[in-house]
């Protein structure tokens, strides 16, 4: 398969373990959420590309309020 970046064909799956969080500073107070995503990395040109799982986006459509610390999802 060419990797749609560079039409590289040399690409790799590998496991990852990914933080995201909502930007800005009005944001602060979301929790952080804990995803576990494989990642297809192009070998030639660097380009990443994983699918978020479907319970880190629930976490993440949650407007919830101040967190003390990170939820984690597996």
């Amino acid at each position: 398969m060419f990797y749609r970046s560079c039409a590289s064909n040399s690409q790799q799956e590998f496991g990852s373990e990914i933080i995201i969080h909502h930007s800005g500073f009005k944001n602060l107070d979301k929790p952080t959420v804990w995803t576990f995503p494989k990642l297809l990395i192009c070998l030639d040109c660097g380009f990443a590309e994983c699918v978020v799982p479907g319970d880190s986006l629930h976490l993440l459509r949650q407007d919830g309020g101040a967190s003390t610390g990170a939820r984690s999802v597996r």
